[in-house]
Order: structure tokens, then C-alpha cells, then sequence
């Protein structure tokens, strides 16, 4: 049996309307192909992730609900809210966490950023650490600390070991927004290689009892808590 063609409006007598709706519909098709089983596993991974609050709980819920109406949710171009990677870099001989102050934002926090174009958030959250810690020698700890350099036991798909909502508020023409944050615990055997990026007024080590100095966010203590639970 033959099929029949898909069919475009004549594009010349559609109005504006029209033609920007099909080029969405057009656009979320291309992100279903491409990305779905990316997706799919980040929502497969969420749903068993263990949470240490109702806050976190409830972000877990709503960052599912939001992927699964949102096929380009990897993408900043999904300007309701995005998935982005994040990585709190931790140095356990020590006892220290390593924080920048970050330009934009201007408070103490972990390291992270967009997806781009990687379609897995641990790629981006090592690749953020790289970037704007300048410390090459980073790999993936699980969050009880006894993790291997080589992090091939953690599967290929690495569960996050926190996860957050936060609003990021309008800037130029950027309209308020969420970042989607899967956050993973980061180590290194070359602390001293820290450098500051152009993302970063400062980054530092930081002792765990000169953390309240800091006046950091609920959820990046909640991340160090998870990291060092019998310390804090």
C-alpha cells in the first residue's frame, strides 16, 4: 500500500501565524528524534533517585514533568527551563570543597553550566569543571566518597548525586527562567592546579569550617552535607 506524503502548507499563501507553528512542530520533531532516548534515560534516572528533602523531591517530580513535555529540554532554547550539569569538586584527604564565586551570579557556588551540545548532563558537569576550575585531572566520585578514578563501575550513564531548581532571573533580553541542575560529586589528585575562568571572580578551597562565612544557598549545603555526612 502506498503511503501517503506528508504535506506542508503553501508556504507562500500562509500566513505568519501558520508558517511559525509548523516550523515549531517541525523544530520538537527533531528534537524527538535525536535526543528522546537521551532524555528518556535522564527521566528513568530521576525516578529512582533518592532525595534528601521535599525540596529536592519535589524538583525531581517537576524536572520529569518538564521532560516529558519538553523535547529540547537540554536545550537553552527551551526558554521555560533547561537541564544543565553541574559538579561540586570535593577533595577528601583534605576535607575541602572547591567553590568559585561566580561572575554572574556573585555568590559562592559549584561549578556547572548548559548542556550545549553533550547529551549526557555528567559529560557537561565534568566539562564545566574542567573549564572553570582549571583542573584537568577531574573524574566522578559516588556520594558516599569511595568512588575509583576510573569511573566505568559507575555504568555509563552515571546517576547524579543531587539534584536542584533554581530561578535565573531575567537578564537583557533573556527572560526569567529555570535551570534544571542534575549536580555530581567531582575529585581530583592535583588540587593546587586551580586557576579562575572568566566565568569566576575567585576560586577557592575551602575547609568545611570555614563554610559558614559563606552564606551559600540551601541546596549547595545540602550537596556538601550529602558529600561529607559524617563531618557536618
Amino acid at each position: 500500500m502506498k503511503l501517503p506524503h506528508a504535506t506542508l502548507p503553501d508556504w507562500q499563501n500562509a500566513g505568519d501565524e501558520e508558517r511559525l507553528e509548523k516550523l515549531r512542530l517541525m523544530i520538537e520533531d527533531l528534537y524527538r528524534y535525536q535526543l528522546a532516548e537521551h532524555v528518556q534515560r535522564v527521566i528513568e534516572m530521576l525516578a529512582q533517585h533518592p532525595c534528601a528533602d521535599e525540596k529536592e523531591a519535589q524538583d525531581v517530580r517537576r524536572i520529569i514533568e518538564m521532560a516529558r513535555l519538553h523535547p529540547n529540554i537540554f536545550s537553552p532554547l527551551c526558554e521555560v527551563g533547561h537541564i544543565t550539569g553541574s559538579a561540586l569538586i570535593v577533595h577528601p584527604p583534605t576535607r575541602r570543597v572547591l567553590l568559585n564565586h561566580h561572575r554572574k551570579f556573585d555568590r559562592w557556588m559549584q561549578f556547572g553550566g548548559h548542556m550545549d551540545n553533550d547529551l549526557a548532563p555528567h559529560i557537561t558537569a565534568l566539562r564545566e569543571a574542567r573549564e572553570e576550575s582549571g583542573l584537568s585531572d577531574v573524574w566522578l566520585l559516588p556520594s558516599d566518597l569511595r568512588g575509583l578514578k576510573d569511573p566505568g563501575g559507575l555504568g555509563t550513564a552515571p546517576r547524579p548525586f543531587d539534584v536542584d531548581i533554581h530561578v535565573v532571573p531575567q537578564r537583557g533580553d533573556r527572560p526569567e527562567h529555570l535551570h534544571l541542575d542534575l549536580r555530581y560529586l567531582v575529585t581530583t589528585d592535583a588540587p593546587d592546579a586551580i586557576s579562575t575562568s572568566d566565568e569566576s571572580l575567585d576560586v577557592r578551597w575551602f575547609r568545611l569550617d570555614e563554610l559558614d562565612a559563606l552564606n551559600l544557598e540551601p541546596g549547595v549545603w545540602r550537596m556538601i552535607r550529602k558529600a561529607f555526612p559524617t563531618i557536618i
